[in-house]
């Protein structure tokens, strides 16, 4: 904030610094500390890591069906030849079974897509949710077919954050006439999806007050206040105000389809708005949702066998983990991105949350494997494992340990 702007706000009454929730806004001077990588960068740093432990031959791709905790024996499987030691059997799609003693949940948010309204098979041809697009073709095939024969084309995208705002201008930039972006809210520009107070250098004050909170039901309600909903970048909502510019692009606040019905003979639908949009066409070719999906642990199919065996505290869809992160004390599958946010905080899905999960979920495991290789219960110097816990030293220095 500049000199003069801080010396008006005092002349307007206002009491510059005096309260916690005053809209932290960036000092030029450090502009430098919010530049965001691109995903090139982010790419080369995971290849990085590959490379360094020598990872490139041990990660497999593969869908789990299901992630059961019981005893070696259970499963008929004695590892290290003690039919009572407990593991984790891990069953994928293909039917490939896995057992292990420890292992990481990094899912993302791990819920459902967050539709307004279920679809029916026939409307899901005019109509997809944004996490489907990475298996289909961006445009459908009757939008393509209208940009070649050069026939005017309206596309609706629901949303308001950075996901919708990309739809919209790649719809845009493919050929497509006319988009709205329809949002339930006004536009929200923020530099991160959540506040800046939590990602600058003062963030320790806001993440003190989350991990000194009385339950996690207060933790979840400052999570919800941080985040608020789908936000644009302010760079980025430059693009789309060129685009409003040449009239491709319509942008519509505090507004709702209150009806919409798919007519597959033509191929189009017909919405209706709260409130009414005047000008819109009277047939849309496309809907694309971008409203999020919401963290829910319940929904994931296959940790229903861990649930029933282990059932976990879930509030707002999200377990309440163990300060490692871990299913429980004596359950060993830790849990990072947004699953883990009543631990993390509200960052749970940004790199600085993956960064923290990340140090917490090896530090444990570090400890853990400290203890069975010693084999006793306390297990590693007294010492070593305070200066562990308070940072002097690495957290990830365990890997350097691994097998070539």
């Amino acid at each position: 904030m500049s000199k003069h702007r801080r010396k008006r706000k005092v002349a307007q009454g206002h009491s510059v610094g005096s309260s916690a929730k005053a809209v932290l806004e960036i000092d030029e001077r450090d502009r430098k500390d919010y530049f965001t990588p691109t995903s090139d960068i982010f790419h080369d740093y995971c290849d990085s890591v590959l490379q360094r432990y020598s990872l490139e031959d041990i990660v497999e791709q593969a869908q789990v069906a299901s992630i059961d905790f019981g005893s070696s024996a259970e499963f008929g499987s004695h590892v290290d030849g003690a039919p009572e030691t407990k593991v984790f059997n891990v069953v994928t799609l293909d039917g490939v079974t896995k057992y292990a003693k420890i292992v990481v949940l990094a899912i993302g948010s791990g819920g459902s897509p967050a539709m307004p309204r279920h679809l029916s098979p026939a409307e899901k041809e005019g109509a997809c949710h944004s996490t489907q697009l990475p298996k289909q073709a961006f445009l459908s095939r009757s939008v393509r077919d209208k940009i070649i024969a050069r026939k005017p084309t309206s596309v609706v995208v629901v949303g308001g954050g950075l996901t919708a705002a990309q739809i919209a201008d790649k719809c845009i930039r493919d050929g497509v006439r006319s988009v709205w972006m329809i949002m339930r809210s006004d536009v929200k520009l923020k530099p991160f999806d959540i506040d800046l107070d939590w990602m600058t250098k003062y963030k320790n004050v806001q993440k003190a007050a989350f991990w000194s909170a009385d339950s996690d039901e207060e933790r979840l309600q400052i999570m919800l206040k941080a985040r608020n909903g789908g936000s644009i970048p302010p760079r980025f909502f430059k693009k789309l105000q060129t685009h409003v510019a040449n009239g491709a692009l319509s942008i519509l606040t505090h507004t709702a389809i209150e009806h919409q019905s798919w007519h597959p003979q033509h191929e189009s639908w017909r919405i209706e708005t709260s409130p009414p949009i005047p000008n819109i066409p009277g047939t849309i070719d496309y809907i694309y949702y971008a409203t999020g999906v919401q963290p829910d642990v319940t929904t994931i199919p296959f940790l229903s066998p861990l649930r029933e065996k282990a059932p976990i505290n879930v509030i707002g869809g999200m377990p309440c983990l163990t300060n490692d992160l871990a299913w429980a004390n004596d359950v060993p599958l830790f849990v990072a991105g947004r699953l883990a946010g009543l631990r993390i905080g509200p960052d749970c899905g940004n790199l600085e949350g993956a960064r923290v999960g990340a140090e917490r979920i090896s530090w444990a495991v570090h400890e853990k494997l400290e203890r069975q290789r010693k084999g006793c219960e306390e297990g590693g110097d007294e010492y070593e494992t305070l200066c562990r816990r308070v940072g002097s030293l690495n957290m990830f220095e365990s890997l350097d340990g691994c097998e070539q």
